[in-house]
């Protein structure tokens, strides 16, 4: 090994070497096809050859563990219990939400290079493609952390207007939050609780609404386990965040996306479409966003009790913004889809983890949702 040279370049450049030259072994490790110990064998043979003495393959083989397997400078972060997200403006801007308020880290990478190739990494590891073609992704890894299921969006620097790509990391606890500890964090109170347990069993369908980060998801996913046992149901979403350990008859899907290597993409249009072919009493969708919004109205119709969540300002907007969805992909007149939607009985809206506002809708009348403001 040339003197000159420090762990940490040749580190970089055993990288390199992997994710330029042996690309397909370590797909092949990442895909399940080959062993992590081929991998490491791959690599311990080409510090070999450039005659790292042991102890020094022994360091940098350790970090290349580090890097390939774990989330290398971000491991830290991501297992604080206290920190919901993570997000990556540059090699060395790393901001966190710790107990719902922002700040800044004196997390930091190495080097431009070493941020732009873990990024590279981490898409990489799962199986996702990041070419320009693909220069936005979201994706959610649910194997690497004991404790939190990881979901990432990465907008690369063909996209963004700077020369590095951005990426965010909200981390989503394995451990489902009871009721209980939702009352705990302040995000409702007893009589809200009693509330919502009652309308998951018995309510048409019920709306979920506020910014991102508003707690949308995770009081979907309380919420999912007081679903009476006698009654099916099927969740589609976009990242795997919603799930039940308790429930028996409750089916999850994810999209797939199209990442480059092949045609094959299926999106909540298509799962909702083929959602309502099956045995259903419960249709959920994690986030409306787009034309599958035509799937749940089609559901609240024909009576199935939906939830869905969607952004929106207060608890008696958020159908409005259906409305406004399900008028893009149908050619429905607006005062025909707003009355359908009012199949969906409850509207919670939150705010910075905190139920601020529960509705119900009370029929359609003069062209107007009418509604009853219960909290």
């Amino acid at each position: 090994m040339n003197e000159q040279m420090e762990p940490e370049q040749m580190l970089d450049e055993l990288l390199n070497y992997l994710i330029h030259v042996e690309r397909q072994t370590l797909l092949m490790v990442q895909r399940g096809v080959k062993t992590r110990e081929s991998l490491i064998k791959v690599a311990d043979n080409y510090l070999k050859k450039r005659e790292v003495p042991k102890d020094t393959r022994e360091k940098i083989l350790n970090h290349f563990t580090k890097f390939i397997w774990g989330y290398y400078v971000l491991e830290e972060a991501i297992n604080d219990p206290d920190i919901s997200d993570i997000k990556v403006l540059s090699e060395n801007n790393v901001r966190i939400k710790r107990k719902g308020k922002r700040m800044s880290t004196d997390i930091s990478f190495p080097s431009k290079a070493d941020y732009k190739r873990f990024v590279s990494m981490v898409a990489v590891k799962n199986k996702t493609n990041l070419a320009d073609i693909n220069a936005i992704q979201s994706f959610t890894d649910k194997h690497s952390n004991d404790n939190f299921i990881l979901r990432f969006n990465i907008a690369t620097d063909f996209v963004n207007s700077t020369d590095v790509p951005y990426m965010h990391i909200r981390k989503l606890p394995k451990k489902k939050y009871s009721m209980e500890n939702l009352i705990e964090f302040g995000m409702l109170d007893k009589e809200m609780a009693d509330y919502l347990i009652n309308a998951a069993g018995s309510s048409g369908g019920i709306l979920f609404t506020g910014k991102g980060a508003s707690g949308k998801t995770t009081l979907m996913n309380v919420l999912l386990e007081y679903i009476p046992h006698e009654y099916s149901g099927l969740i589609i979403q976009e990242n795997e965040e919603l799930f039940s350990n308790t429930h028996p008859d409750l089916m999850f899907q994810h999209i797939v996306e199209n990442n480059g290597e092949g045609k094959i993409k299926y999106d909540l249009r298509d799962l909702g479409r083929n959602g309502l072919l099956t045995d259903l009493d419960y249709f959920i969708i994690g986030e409306i966003k787009g034309g599958e919004a035509l799937y749940l109205l089609n559901a609240v119709y024909t009576g199935h009790r939906c939830w869905a969540s969607v952004h929106g300002m207060n608890s008696t907007e958020a159908i409005d913004k259906l409305a406004d969805y399900v008028k893009y992909e149908s050619d429905y007149s607006i005062n025909d889809i707003r009355r359908m939607l009012t199949g969906i009985k409850t509207i919670v809206y939150l705010q910075n983890f905190r139920i601020m506002e529960i509705s119900e809708t009370r029929g359609y009348t003069g062209g107007e949702i009418m509604y009853e403001r219960i909290f």
